[in-house]
């Protein structure tokens, strides 16, 4: 049998759904993984055929777990990952062993915040930015930026709004920046302009240098201690003619990188100075998303990755067209959980199709200082855009958190 080699997932998602569909065309799953509860509870993960326990920071474990299969003679038909830290592993994996001819370093780019801004400086659609190195004299940098307020700093490996801030001024932006250094005092900061507008994710597929914009997806974003993206939704009629110059500054992008074969997820503002990059990933977007693509149109865009790195044509043919939307759980106050009600009368209101939560009796929930602190989402779909907000938000009112105060 063939097999598939996958470096890192999630216990659901898309990292996880990448998995089920990889079972769904025939292939042998093989797990790379660091954690433990894929072994400790592997009736949980039937999907999974293999499960190899390693430590996924190590990439000389990594490759010595590969040469284990090669020794065991395993068929590769790719190495994947859906997680940003294995991308570019997983993807030159396939490359060398597969023969596959997968773009490898835009992905290596794509990881690194500040290696993006300066691969893209000077593109009219790339913000201002400034890199503030460790070694810099802090408060002559600051200063330089005293006209530039509001601004965001990021460390370059942030992802899911994790070390994402917002400044209003010079002293926000030195607390912000001590933070940051307290984290990690090698690393360099990464200062942009506050982008104003609407904000969306664009899921993109690039085979033999054909660029394919999947999904068009509007983002609402929750300012509390950061950044938080509470509500996806996924609505057809709002296609590239309606949004000027989308797909001109996309293609653009992926010219700009050179990608010819591979996936990827923009975010993206509508400016009153036309479309700007937030940051791109190099895959597709975790979470509920395969979901909604697949409810809003029909097709699997894990499946259609799986067989990209596959070799194959991926394809997408809308089966049909629906508006989706999915609204995010948070909770305002830090505590432990005691229990989650509500869960069962959710799934039974009208037009929604999906309930899931991940917080467990016992654990400590916070309000959320990067996405991975949404405890969980409710997913509708409708006629309309509006329609499915409503049937998703009224679905998660039905949702309730009992916390113990800590």
């Amino acid at each position: 049998m063939k097999s598939i080699v996958f470096l890192g997932t999630n216990k659901s998602g898309s990292s996880y759904e990448g998995i089920k569909a990889a079972k769904r065309l025939g292939y042998e799953t093989i797990l790379l993984t660091n954690r433990t509860i894929f072994l400790e509870e592997r009736e949980c993960f039937q999907e999974i055929d293999d499960v190899r326990l390693i430590n996924m920071s190590d990439t000389e474990e990594i490759f010595s777990a590969v040469t284990d299969l090669i020794v065991e003679e395993k068929k590769f038909v790719c190495f994947i990952s859906f997680l940003d830290e294995y991308t570019y592993l997983a993807a030159t994996l396939t490359n060398i062993i597969c023969n596959s001819p997968l773009t490898i370093e835009p992905l290596k780019i794509m990881t690194d915040k500040i290696l993006t801004r300066n691969y893209l400086s000077g593109k009219s659609y790339n913000p201002f930015f400034r890199v503030l190195n460790a070694t810099d004299t802090i408060i002559e940098e600051i200063n330089g930026l005293k006209h530039q307020f509001p601004l965001i700093i990021k460390a370059p490996q942030s992802n899911g709004s994790k070390d994402v801030i917002l400044v209003e001024d010079i002293w926000e932006c030195k607390k912000a920046i001590k933070h940051l250094h307290h984290k990690n005092s090698d690393s360099p900061l990464l200062i942009e302009e506050y982008l104003k507008g609407p904000q969306y994710l664009i899921e993109v597929v690039v085979c033999d240098s054909t660029v394919t914009i999947v999904a068009i997806v509007e983002q609402e974003v929750t300012k509390g201690e950061r950044f938080i993206i509470t509500g996806y939704s996924i609505c057809p009629k709002m296609s590239l003619e309606h949004l000027s110059g989308l797909k001109e500054t996309v293609f653009s992008i992926m010219e700009d990188f050179q990608f010819r074969n591979g996936t990827c997820h923009l975010e993206m503002r509508l400016t009153d100075k036309g479309w700007r990059l937030i940051e791109i990933n190099p895959r597709m977007a975790g979470g509920a998303m395969n979901r909604m693509i697949e409810e809003a149109f029909g097709y699997n865009l894990a499946e259609q990755t799986i067989k990209l790195y596959a070799g194959l044509v991926p394809k997408f043919t809308k089966e049909h067209e629906n508006a989706v939307y999915t609204h995010y759980l948070i909770v305002g106050s830090i505590g432990e959980l005691l229990k989650v009600s509500g869960c069962d009368s959710a799934k039974k209101q009208v037009g929604v199709i999906e309930v899931y939560t991940k917080a467990e009796q016992g654990q400590i929930v916070t309000p959320p200082r990067s996405m991975g602190q949404r405890y969980g989402y409710v997913l509708a779909s409708a006629d309309t855009k509006d329609q499915a907000k409503k049937c998703a938000i009224n679905g998660a009112h039905q949702i309730q958190f009992y916390l113990q105060p800590i």
